[in-house]
């Protein structure tokens, strides 16, 4: 069996270690300091092996600093347009998930089969400005406003692309091969 090693004063990242306490899981254990106040209780080779570094503060610190990197990364892609909320960002969005996300559900119908979206409309600011000029109406009923692409096996772009209702897109169907019956 090892020798024993007093941990008593030493430092561990954030930790000081004050006096030994009861064994814990069976291994050698020590009441330690955080610098934030709170104490803690570690075994030796978690001290040693440096697995441990505080008592928890110093994970929930480095998460908070990650979701505040995140949140402004986020502010500044919402001041960009400002939009993200509305239908016709949702009608981009499902545009671009359809076409070049290999795990969405409709991309074997669009990207899947070479179906694009023209480099312009990357920008979501490019893709409104088109869509306002072009007769995309923000108060239609459900329906009554869908993006259509007037050749289906051209990708989307603005030559290509109308506004016009469900039962307009439902007739500008592609076909779809049969297999007949021999």
């Amino acid at each position: 069996m090892p020798a024993f090693l007093d941990l008593t004063g030493q430092r561990f990242g954030r930790l000081t270690v004050i006096n030994q306490s009861s064994p814990k899981y069976g291994r050698v254990a020590w009441w330690c300091m955080c610098d934030c106040g709170n104490t803690v209780i570690c075994t030796s080779n978690d001290l040693r092996r440096g697995s441990v570094s505080s008592c928890g503060c110093l994970r929930k610190e480095i998460a908070a600093a990650q979701a505040h990197t995140a949140g402004i990364a986020r502010g500044v892609q919402l001041e960009k347009h400002g939009l993200s909320g509305t239908r016709l960002y949702a009608i981009w969005k499902a545009m671009r998930q359809r076409c070049t996300n290999p795990r969405d559900k409709f991309y074997p119908d669009y990207g899947g089969r070479g179906i694009s979206i023209c480099p312009e409309w990357d920008d979501f600011s490019t893709f409104h400005k088109w869509a306002m000029e072009t007769g995309y109406d923000p108060s239609a009923p459900f329906g009554e406003c869908t993006i259509d692409r007037i050749n289906n096996d051209d990708g989307y772009n603005p030559t290509n692309c109308r506004w016009v209702t469900l039962n307009t897109q439902a007739n500008n169907r592609r076909r779809r091969k049969t297999h007949a019956n021999h």
